[in-house]
């Protein structure tokens, strides 16, 4: 587990032995921070035959981990748990994907152990989809857990929210991040990539990898001659329509650096600021046209 994180975990192993954790979690934290990997280690966790043989040992007690060789961990390790459900979506998690899970969680565990429901990004559900999870939050069959996950856990309906015992996953430090890069084989990280994703890791470990054509510097300088009016957004569009996604990502930090370094037309700014909200939500449809979007947004941005 990553650093950042193992604290929170061996926190919630610690409930779980004492049986006191709540069977509805709501792990919210940054994007890219590992949340995904915390809940299925806790998940292995709770499932695990032989968590509790080792625990009077005093190692035990401050490193609580699952086995890795009972037939769970193995069935886990294999990727087939039948005890073990997920649910992931790109774009919004649907009623029947909740409904199908229901459904497996409603029956006896077939291990005759705990049985955990993973849902990523939770709060992409539909409406429909959040109101068909209430009865089992509200009703758990026995043994059962579900992990929500989210990093925009605003987003989720106030009857799930209220269900959920909320568990902020921490972020690592500046130097937490850089000694992890470094670990991971990236050493002296750029100054601008660390104050953009320092407090996501693992999302900037896959800039890393694959760098954009554009660098946050060049998208900035060219801001300024958007609003001078001596460069055309249609333009820049076509460029940077490959690395849409994260143009849009860093122009909304530009726009809460601009809050910050003095007196601007608030409204304005908080205006351009949904544009871009509107905009990420449309770059995730499968086949938009991302220079459409991008040009709509530097517009409104050269306009202001």
């Amino acid at each position: 587990m990553y650093s950042w994180l193992q604290a929170s975990l061996q926190q919630l192993s610690q409930r779980a032995m004492k049986q006191s954790l709540h069977h509805a979690l709501l792990l919210k934290g940054a994007k890219g921070i590992g949340k995904t990997e915390f809940a299925e280690q806790l998940g292995q966790f709770l499932l695990c035959v032989n968590k509790g043989v080792s625990a009077h040992t005093v190692a035990a007690k401050r490193h609580l981990a699952p086995c890795g060789h009972c037939q769970s961990c193995l069935l886990i390790a294999a990727g087939n748990h039948p005890d073990l459900y997920e649910i992931r979506s790109e774009k919004q998690i649907g009623v029947d994907a909740i409904r199908e899970a229901i459904k497996k969680l409603s029956g006896s565990a077939q291990l005759s152990g705990a049985k955990i429901l993973i849902i990523h990004d939770a709060h992409t559900m539909t409406e429909s989809s959040a109101n068909a999870l209430l009865k089992t939050l509200e009703e758990p069959t026995n043994n059962t857990f579900l992990l929500l996950l989210s990093h925009q856990s605003e987003r989720l309906l106030p009857t799930i929210l209220s269900r959920c015992e909320k568990v902020a996953l921490p972020s690592p430090t500046r130097q937490g991040c850089i000694d992890w890069l470094s670990a991971q084989g990236y050493s002296n990280v750029d100054d601008v990539m660390l104050r953009l994703y320092g407090t996501s890791p693992l999302e900037l470990k896959e800039h890393l990898k694959s760098p954009p054509k554009v660098g946050y510097n060049e998208v900035v300088e060219n801001i300024g001659y958007l609003s001078l009016g001596t460069l055309n957004a249609a333009v820049l569009a076509t460029k940077w329509q490959d690395d849409a996604i994260t143009i849009v990502q860093w122009l909304q930090v530009w726009l809460v650096e601009q809050l910050k370094t003095g007196p601007h037309n608030i409204d304005a700014l908080w205006e351009m600021q949904k544009g871009c909200i509107s905009a990420n939500e449309q770059l995730r449809n499968p086949g938009v046209n991302k220079s459409l979007v991008l040009v709509n947004v530097l517009q409104s941005i050269a306009q202001r």
